[in-house]
């Protein structure tokens, strides 16, 4: 398995750019500066990244003032930077989210296209956001690749080999006796022992659901059989999951046109849409994350679950630009959008 060397540094970065917004929106409070202080002051790459984001904010707004505003070069220190309260609040993120955006993009975003380039050039196949995609693999059997996945296949006389770098897929097998069908998905392994089943790569889990007939799904030493109707999920720290039912219906859903989520923690629900949608939905306030939510959604729209989520949970959604959203935490009733 190809190791990516951009896994730790995109994780770090996306922490910095959740710092720098929050200690920037106007609704920072001493106790949010010292848990900031806290994150920066537990690892030197904490402090380097933030420091390169506060560095590219500052000389946007060097841009931004234009050339004839003198501003000084004097060396700062490494802490937070304080922004007059007038300029926080009039106007809140429409005031600074040109800069913000621009800054998103080198950071933020640069750090998922980077992420996205690398799991791009290490596959055969892959999709963007929004985009589905079929494959006809040489042995005759079909792969429905999900949007944001990644695919590799390796076939020889022997043996019938994929490797899903990222996202999910749904695998309906040509029968060849003399050559299994397996496919690899991080650390471990999914021999298909009949037709049809879904893997899903999330982050650190793997989710294995058989649609028909059966597949034997192996981490480390253990091996498991799953049946029709069954799924399974390990991780990168983990072995094998107790097996679950699962609604077929509800299988690669995705191929309908649909989104389904059953009690499911908030981060996993955003990550998923951002799968659907051109820009970036970040979540700042990290307790919103274990947050559950339930419900079917439309792809084409991806933009109703945000709708939603802010009817039912306690959240505000800005909109920076319709590439760029946020979500924060508020005490107050959800404004309707």
């Amino acid at each position: 398995m190809k190791h990516n060397p951009l896994d730790e540094s995109k994780s770090v970065s996306d922490e910095a750019v959740r710092w720098f917004a929050r200690l920037h929106s106007g609704d920072a409070t001493e106790d949010t500066r010292r848990q900031f202080e806290a994150w920066r002051s537990s690892s030197p790459l904490h402090a380097l990244e933030y420091e390169g984001i506060r560095a590219v904010w500052e000389d946007l707004d060097g841009i931004k003032t234009g050339p004839g505003h003198k501003r000084s070069r004097k060396k700062t220190v490494s802490r937070p930077p304080v922004f007059p309260q007038d300029k926080l609040h009039k106007g809140g993120m429409a005031r600074w989210g040109t800069s913000l955006v621009a800054m998103l993009l080198l950071f933020l975003g640069g750090s998922f296209w980077l992420s996205d380039a690398w799991d791009h050039l290490a596959s055969d196949f892959y999709t963007n956001p929004g985009e589905l995609k079929t494959l006809n693999l040489a042995d005759g059997s079909k792969v429905y690749l999900d949007a944001d996945s990644a695919l590799s296949v390796d076939f020889s006389p022997q043996q019938r080999r994929l490797v899903l770098d990222r996202g999910g897929a749904l695998f309906v097998v040509s029968e060849d006796k003399k050559r299994p069908f397996e496919v690899v998905a991080g650390e471990g392994t999914v021999r298909a022992l009949g037709t049809a089943f879904e893997v899903r790569k999330k982050l650190d889990q793997v989710i294995v659901k058989v649609l028909d007939s059966e597949v034997q799904v192996t981490r480390d030493f253990s091996k498991v059989n799953l049946v029709p109707g069954q799924k399974i999920h390990y991780g990168s720290n983990t072995g094998l999951s107790e097996v679950e039912s699962v609604d077929r219906g509800q299988i690669a859903i995705w191929r309908r046109g649909k989104l389904a989520f059953d009690n499911q923690q908030l981060g996993e629900v955003i990550n998923e849409v951002n799968r659907y949608r051109k820009g970036v939905i970040l979540i700042l306030d990290e307790k919103l994350r274990t947050s559950r939510v339930s419900g079917i959604f439309d792809i084409s729209d991806p933009d109703a679950v945000l709708r939603a989520l802010q009817s039912t949970l306690p959240i505000r959604v800005h909109r920076v630009t319709s590439y760029l959203v946020f979500i924060d935490q508020t005490d107050s009733p959800a404004p309707a959008l």
